[in-house]
């Protein structure tokens, strides 16, 4: 006779416990995993009955069936150990009333297995259990609550600035007097003030990987696990840096001092599956905790990023490039199609080397999309060097007079985006009021009787649909606003780079990152055979001055 056979005979029991964080809400000693284990086995003993295994779950939510202790009772179901399954109560089997119905009325029955709920006074092996689906429905709505409730809660501390998640960023760690603040980990604060300093000196994402692997510097993950003992489930990619994991770190506003939450949200009270979310729905607030990244580093990395993102875009192919590196790489554009320009090197017949640039757009597809606009390589690196001197001269000789003249280049231009920003506010505000003075005469005529039922219906929904969408409207322009810095700022941080290069005599890769934006190349001209060709330089911070 086999085991599943002998105990058949007999009435085997699983006890299963349950508890999740939502339950602490209530009284947390009647529900308690002991509590729960002492009043079942009690249970069983009054009755003569045998217990089989006993199956916990301390930390679950009841929405979700994915659990350890509940699975390997379900195993056990199905080896034919198991004749009871007993509970203190229906919620502790599930809180989806969907899923927690499919084990009670049909995959307990089809393996002969009693269910009994105890405080619910439930016992499958009665007639009068009609009220258990009722009670399904209630745990259900009452998980739902709960989750609406923490998610409310975790949304309102975010925009106080509180850090929410359970594992800090790397460079950080939790304030051990106040979970919700940051506070520097200085041995990860240096690896991440490392590689923002490589990347913008012109250095790659994936070099920065390559040589953070080769010196055995640990990754994030590897770093946290190094740290706590706790080993993430879901990758085992953590003992390696790659070019994703340099780029993810280099577009976090935590390392200048701003909490961004809500990156993600669930997608279901009942599966907890996250979803990601569009930035325009983050919560961002500012200065919350000490900066690892200064201001100026940061804005060099972010433009790097997005002109090499828009330089990807264009599919570039560089005729007879070089393998190396050249200085303005991601920098130099054509002023006619907004494209790249490609680094190339040609050898001519006497040996002597060329270094030139050349719309990418022409070189990819022609006249018949752009001209070549070429421009010597030494040319444009003496043109831009002997720029920067001037200017880096002037800061030294004459401060004020420099600001002056980058407020007048700037100033206005900032002032003229201020004022339009402000008036799209005010027209937004307007319409606003408008629609709400509209909505409350519209209320007055229907309780008057002047408006029928289904224009008032209609009337009013598209008044509130157009309300919604000017306040997402205004709130965008009210942080446009907000995110304005002013001109003497950009202006004096500016003067801080230039003054550092009144003694450089050649231009390198992080020289040029760290003041310019990018470089404007326009078409050769020429005059009754005088050639002329004009550059136009962006500079960070400040723009274009002359």
């Amino acid at each position: 006779m086999t085991r599943a056979q002998t105990i058949t005979k007999e009435i085997y029991v699983a006890i299963y416990l349950r508890l999740s964080r939502d339950d602490q809400n209530g009284d947390t000693e009647s529900m308690s995993i002991s509590n729960q284990r002492d009043m079942l086995m009690s249970y069983c003993e009054e009755r003569g009955w045998k217990i089989y295994d006993i199956y916990v779950d301390d930390g679950f939510t009841g929405t979700n069936f994915e659990r350890p202790g509940f699975q390997r009772m379900i195993g056990d179901i199905k080896e034919g150990y198991v004749s009871v399954v007993l509970t203190k109560d229906l919620s502790r089997l599930g809180r989806n009333y969907v899923m927690t119905g499919q084990y009670t009325d049909f995959f307990f029955p089809e393996h002969g297995v009693r269910y009994v709920a105890v405080n619910d006074s439930y016992d499958s092996a009665k007639e009068d259990n009609d009220i258990a689906p009722f009670k399904n429905i209630l745990n259900e709505m009452y998980a739902k609550d709960i989750s609406k409730k923490v998610r409310s809660v975790r949304q309102t501390s975010a925009k106080q600035g509180k850090f929410m998640g359970s594992k800090p960023p790397f460079g950080y760690v939790k304030s051990p007097e106040d979970k919700h603040l940051l506070i520097i980990d200085p041995p990860a604060a240096e690896i991440v003030k490392r590689l923002f300093r490589e990347f913008a000196n012109g250095d790659s994402g994936r070099n920065i990987a390559a040589k953070f692997n080769g010196e055995g510097i640990d990754t994030p993950a590897e770093y946290y696990f190094k740290q706590t003992g706790k080993r993430s489930t879901q990758s085992n990619n953590g003992q390696q840096w790659g070019s994703c994991t340099i780029m993810q770190l280099l577009r976090n506003q935590v390392y200048i001092g701003n909490m961004v939450q809500c990156k993600r949200k669930v997608s279901s009270f009942k599966t907890k599956k996250r979803l990601v979310t569009s930035p325009d729905s983050w919560i961002v607030v500012e200065n919350t905790h000490e900066a690892i990244i200064d201001r100026i580093t940061w804005e060099s990395v972010q433009r790097r990023m997005d002109s090499t993102k828009r330089a990807s875009s264009h599919h570039l192919i560089q005729v007879n490039s070089t393998d190396d590196v050249n200085i303005f790489s991601g920098i130099i554009r054509c002023a006619d199609c907004g494209a790249a320009m490609a680094f190339n090197r040609k050898v001519g017949k006497s040996g002597a080397e060329r270094r030139f640039y050349r719309c990418s757009r022409y070189a990819n597809s022609g006249s018949k999309s752009c001209s070549m606009h070429t421009i010597d390589a030494d040319t444009l690196e003496s043109i831009i060097l002997s720029d920067v001197q001037f200017y880096a001269q002037t800061a030294i000789r004459d401060e004020k007079k420099l600001m002056d003249r980058l407020l007048s280049f700037s100033g206005q231009e900032h002032r003229n985006e201020k004022a339009a920003q402000e008036k799209n506010l005010r027209d937004a505000t307007n319409r606003i009021s408008f629609i709400e003075d509209a909505s409350k005469r519209l209320f007055e005529e229907k309780i008057a009787g002047n408006v029928p039922e289904s224009l008032f219906r209609k009337m009013l929904s598209d008044y509130e649909s157009e309300l919604s969408a000017l306040e997402a409207k205004a709130e965008d322009i009210r942080h446009n606003v907000q995110e304005e810095t002013s001109s003497e700022s950009d202006a004096r941080a500016w003067i801080k780079l230039i003054k550092e290069c009144v003694s450089i005599n050649k231009l390198d890769r992080a020289t040029a990152f760290q003041l310019i934006d990018h470089v404007d190349v326009h078409e050769q001209t020429d005059d009754n055979g005088h050639k002329s060709q004009s550059i136009q330089v962006s500079y960070n911070f400040v723009g274009v001055l002359s």
